[in-house]
């Protein structure tokens, strides 16, 4: 596994890559969708490793409380 810092140092370069090309714009895009990607391979490798519950989180995205 790669560190933060590694991770970090190849997000940033890839920024600057679109950057250079594309303009500020699109460096942006990339970096929001890159961010929504994160969030949802996150979210599927705590789905599949038991830490979120599935109906929970779809109760609390509807605005439905949690029953006890």
């Amino acid at each position: 596994m790669w560190s933060a810092q590694a991770r970090g140092l190849v997000v940033g370069l890839a920024l600057g890559i679109v950057w250079m090309w594309l303009g500020f714009g699109a460096a942006l895009l990339t970096g929001a969708l890159g961010l929504v990607g994160w969030f949802v391979g996150a979210a599927l490798s705590g789905i599949t490793a038991g830490t979120i519950n599935v109906s929970d989180l779809w109760s609390a995205l509807q605005g439905r409380r949690a029953e006890s």
